[in-house]
């Protein structure tokens, strides 16, 4: 079977538009091999350092030819997809490419549907969307949305303690999306729900019912809590010591795998004035990605949403938070995610840790999807499969990460990747992510969470 590379070279080679794909390709070689990439489309090139010292013309032509050819493959993928030479993880992309192409004469060269043409065109997408809710332009200020929903009580309280009452214990990290939990969202903006949404959490599922039956403090999909709970017992049988699991936020889309998130999604599209035009392109997407896919104006949308996996969901949310489709009046993606999330970290930036912490089972931790023997669920997420049990022990002031996980960040200060790139904050994220450290809370990382908590309250 073909790989996905050799999928994408044999597309170019079988292409109406082999010579343009090939001159772009060649281009570009050249470039790699003198250590320079494009910039600007190719009008400039640039050694891969900070600074724009580096940097050269390449001329017109170059910018040209790379920007006819994601033109050429909108034109050229219906071919390509009969020759099976699109890779199924290209599809979406592949789809939107295609879609933003077929709509430039009409809705997507148009204020977009419902936008407010009195001012809303004229102001920029961070003074609408300060915290960075959707990736693509809002239609109104986020902070204009209303929220119709129920606090139902469930929750226990947050325990506020110090960082002091952390030090020198050991820490891993546990990162998650920052929706609320124990609470019914009956409507957004004019919207009425016909289903209430349910949400349940997120960062304080250690304070709801699940903690409440079974003491869990953590869920997630099997692989994941296995993994959590083997690190844990790990570090703890060579040190003699218990592990702390704290939690970090992710960003605002993060939350686009809850059940609760594509809930209020699917009910904001029953609410939604959606072109025929945009509501058929949006079918044809998804159904290239999920054939079962029911159709964004089907009375069964929101049985579709609560049952798909976490994956399908995310992409038939951040298939909405594309341009075409804002254009054809889909409901704002940024809308969904902000009406889940906890009212406490709304405006909470991504890496923050510190607003659970939990000590973690020693034995037999997890509580599988299916019950074996004594270990079952009392209260299943319906998201994750997999929970995990312990002690919640309190809500610290969240923190960057960088102040906790001090090994990963100091050991990776300067270094480069082997293309040269210096390594930034998203590989640093994706270290703590895929590493999962343990991190002692040493006298000398108390200090400087100290010191920045100290200069907060200033």
């Amino acid at each position: 079977m073909a790989t996905a590379e050799q999928l994408r070279r044999q597309r170019e080679r079988q292409s109406i538009f082999s010579g343009l794909y090939n001159a772009v390709n060649a281009r570009n070689a050249a470039l790699a091999a003198q250590g320079r990439r494009p910039v600007l489309g190719g009008l400039l090139s640039k050694e891969p350092v900070q600074g724009a010292d580096t940097l050269r013309y390449e001329g017109v032509g170059n910018m040209l030819m790379n920007l006819l050819s994601p033109a050429a493959k909108a034109i050229d993928a219906p071919m390509a997809a009969y020759q099976g030479n699109i890779p199924r993880e290209d599809m979406l992309g592949e789809a939107l490419n295609a879609a933003g192409f077929s709509m430039l004469g009409g809705g997507g060269a148009s204020a977009p549907v419902g936008a407010l043409r009195s001012g809303v065109l004229r102001i920029n997408k961070e003074q609408l969307d300060p915290l960075g809710y959707q990736k693509t332009k809002m239609r109104d200020y986020l902070s204009n949305t209303k929220l119709d929903k129920q606090d139902l009580g469930e929750r226990l309280d947050r325990t506020p303690i110090s960082w002091e009452d952390m030090e020198n214990k050991l820490i891993m990290p546990l990162y998650g999306d920052r929706t609320s939990g124990g609470y019914l969202l009956s409507g957004v903006d004019d919207i009425k729900f016909d289903n209430p949404v349910y949400t349940e959490g997120g960062v304080d599922f250690k304070r709801g019912k699940a903690n409440q039956a079974d003491r869990a403090i953590w869920a997630s999909n099997s692989n994941i809590v296995t993994r959590i709970a083997n690190t844990a017992q790990k570090a703890g049988e060579e040190t003699g010591e218990r592990i702390y699991g704290m939690t970090g936020s992710m960003a605002p889309d993060a939350n686009d795998f809850a059940v609760h998130t594509g809930s209020a999604m699917a009910e904001l599209v029953r609410g939604s004035t959606i072109t025929r035009q945009g509501a058929k392109e949006f079918n044809d997407i998804m159904r290239t990605i999920d054939p079962t896919f029911v159709g964004i104006r089907s009375p069964k949308l929101r049985e579709w949403v609560d049952s798909t996996t976490s994956p399908m969901r995310k992409s038939f949310i951040r298939l909405m938070d594309s341009s075409p489709m804002q254009a054809a009046g889909f409901p704002s993606p940024a809308k969904a995610r902000l009406s889940v999330t906890d009212p406490t970290q709304v405006d909470m930036g991504a890496g923050m840790f510190g607003l659970g912490v939990s000590r973690i089972d020693e034995l037999n931790p997890v509580l599988p999807a299916k019950a074996k023997g004594n270990l079952a669920q009392s209260v299943p997420h319906s998201t994750y499969n997999t929970q995990i049990t312990g002690d919640y022990v309190g809500s610290l002031p969240p923190i960057p990460q960088s102040l906790l996980f001090r090994d990963v960040y100091d050991a990776m200060e300067g270094k480069s990747t082997k293309s040269g790139q210096l390594l930034n904050e998203a590989h640093k994220t994706h270290a703590i992510k895929t590493k999962m450290p343990i991190q002692r809370l040493r006298p000398d990382v108390l200090e400087g969470i100290l010191d920045y908590l100290a200069r907060q309250e200033k």
